[in-house]
């Protein structure tokens, strides 16, 4: 469904995924990456995310795992989240290459109410392994004031079975509607939905949660068990306005079997 060619098309050139072109980039907050992706993660509807600041129970402790991270070699900037101490998950198309993850790095209180100065970042530009394939990649963390951010913020379980058509889920990300306030933060947010289609291909799910460009590497979170149930990682039908149809996520068997190889 994904060739290695799709990363291309994701970051290189002025096309999104769907074939239209993406609007200019403009400078996030801090100036560093551009707000928007060249990526055609969608919103589907009207906008129904919320601060994960907002959230209460497990929801906001699974919450804390996921960041926002910056890709300064490729001047981009996608989601991660934590799989063990160490250890980070995110998209291929976001960091493909050893030479991309080079400083790297991650803020798991990328959050509202956090001002810039007070962000706390770890560097994670070591390059474990990457599956075109699957468009995943795992990257390794240092440790910041001596602890490593799984200590901190703690990690998430991805789960042993596939979600089912109709399952409750939330997608945990870094973003903002940049497309309807410009120049907005990108904090970090959690999206509703329900998996559309269990079996959208041999590799992925779909699933109606909002996400735009950024979003990608964000884990789809089950709303009963909490594990992760999906990587997500592209929209569908999506428009100028970052408005479409669906989005999609490699499934959480093909995401349990990669980590494995890498003994997680």
């Amino acid at each position: 469904m994904f060739p290695k060619s799709v990363r291309a098309l994701f970051l290189v050139g002025a096309l999104s995924a769907c074939g239209t072109e993406a609007p200019p980039d403009v400078p996030n907050a801090d100036g560093q990456e551009p707000l928007q992706s060249q990526e055609s993660n969608v919103i589907v509807g009207s906008v129904n995310w919320v601060s994960a600041t907002t959230l209460s129970g497990t929801q906001r402790t699974r919450s804390r795992a996921v960041g926002y991270l910056s890709i300064p070699a490729v001047g981009s900037r996608c989601t991660a989240w934590l799989v063990s101490r160490d250890v980070i998950i995110t998209n291929n198309h976001c960091v493909g290459s050893s030479s991309e993850a080079s400083g790297a790095r991650v803020s798991f209180n990328y959050e509202d109410g956090v001002s810039s100065t007070a962000r706390v970042w770890y560097n994670c530009g070591t390059m474990i392994r990457t599956w075109a394939g699957d468009d995943m990649t795992a990257l390794r963390c240092t440790a910041t004031n001596g602890q490593l951010p799984g200590d901190v913020y703690g990690w998430l379980t991805v789960a042993s079975a596939n979600a089912a058509t109709n399952a409750s889920i939330y997608v945990v990300h870094q973003n903002c509607d940049y497309y309807t306030t410009s120049g907005c933060t990108p904090t970090k947010k959690s999206s509703p939905g329900v998996v559309r289609n269990a079996n959208y291909s041999t590799t992925d799910l779909s699933y109606d949660a909002d996400t735009l460009g950024g979003s990608s590497g964000s884990p789809v979170l089950s709303s009963s068990s909490h594990q992760v149930v999906g990587l997500h990682h592209i929209g569908l039908g999506g428009n100028s306005q970052g408005r479409g149809t669906a989005n999609t996520g490699v499934k959480a068997t093909r995401v349990k079997a990669r980590l494995a190889e890498i003994g997680l």
